[in-house]
């Protein structure tokens, strides 16, 4: 059986579509946490929850069942009933956001269990910390010195803490 690593790009663009709606930004902290320290933990429970196994999760069966059919059926004329319906159940199976969503709460589970284990908790910036954050580029070290400065300020963890999610 081929190793579900496909899916990687599938799940990456949900998420991307996902966090472009208008939804409060949330970020984690911890009170005082030196930024090495801050970085280190990112890194670490980042990589833990992108490499955490999927192959046994019922929705990437659906995607493994959906790429065979595809495969399959990839070069087939759509003139048969049979592939037309076939490729509906792909687009289908493929284009689940409940399935998407069940995977990508698996990576993000494994991240967020790590980070709450490292005494981490989650917190919404204000409107005008959104529009700071956003004048930033992803992965520069200007972003990731501003997100510190918020995300190790008692009083921003006090004030703008989410509350803990019983699992």
């Amino acid at each position: 059986m081929r190793r579900p690593t496909i899916l990687l790009p599938l799940v990456i663009a949900f998420i991307a579509t996902s966090a472009a709606k208008k939804s409060p930004e949330v970020s984690w902290g911890r009170a005082d946490v030196p930024f090495d320290v801050y970085r280190t933990d990112a890194i670490a429970c980042g990589r833990l929850g992108a490499n955490i196994d999927i192959e046994d999760q019922p929705a990437t069966a659906a995607f493994v069942a959906a790429e065979r059919l595809n495969d399959r059926n990839l070069n087939a004329p759509l003139t048969n009933a049979d592939t037309i319906r076939e490729q509906a159940l792909i687009r289908q199976l493929l284009s689940s956001e409940k399935r998407i969503a069940e995977l990508q709460n698996v990576h993000l589970s494994a991240t967020e269990q790590c980070l709450i284990r490292l005494d981490y908790r989650r917190f919404i910036l204000t409107k005008d910390q959104t529009r700071a954050l956003r004048r930033f580029q992803p992965g520069t070290a200007a972003r990731h010195a501003y997100l510190h400065s918020l995300a190790s300020d008692t009083a921003v963890l006090a004030s703008q803490a989410v509350p803990a999610i019983e699992r």
